[in-house]
């Protein structure tokens, strides 16, 4: 395996292995201001300083808005919304059933849509086709969520 893709899976890993923090971090920080939402706002708007900040640094904001309004799916625009369901749903959920069962289960949603993308070629990713080795996969993580539930 060549150096830089080590690289790439180290961090995938690390972004996953941050999931579950954040998580308890919004909530954290929602109890504070007593309000899921206005918690997940406040994360969003930190992340958009953040993100803002390296752009401005590195000279790299420029994109001509109308071009892409004319010329892309309407769909691309919803990152932003699936975003703030993904963190105000874990932000409200992981204190209630455990942070182990609600990550299991967002790698299980995460695991069988990936596998419906690539089966299907959706978004323009490369189709690669489901296998018996993959559905086993899905049925071995479901077993671990039993396994985790029953706990």
């Amino acid at each position: 395996m060549a150096f830089k893709t080590f690289i790439f899976l180290i961090a995938c890993f690390m972004a996953g292995a941050l999931t579950p923090v954040q998580a308890l971090f919004n909530f954290k920080l929602a109890k504070a201001v007593n309000n899921t939402i206005t918690s997940a706002l406040i994360s969003f708007l930190v992340g958009t300083l953040i993100l803002l900040g390296y752009l401005l640094y590195k000279k790299q904001l420029r994109f001509d808005l109308v071009n892409v309004v004319k010329t892309e799916p309407y769909w691309i625009w919803l990152g932003g919304v699936i975003g703030a369901y993904y963190v105000v749903t874990l932000t409200y959920i992981v204190p209630k059933v455990g942070s182990s069962l609600a990550f299991s289960l967002v790698i299980a949603g995460q695991l069988i849509i990936s596998l419906l993308v690539d089966h299907f070629g959706w978004f323009g990713v490369p189709v690669s086709p489901i296998t018996i080795k993959k559905v086993m996969g899905i049925v071995a993580l479901a077993m671990a969520i039993w396994l985790i539930k029953e706990n």
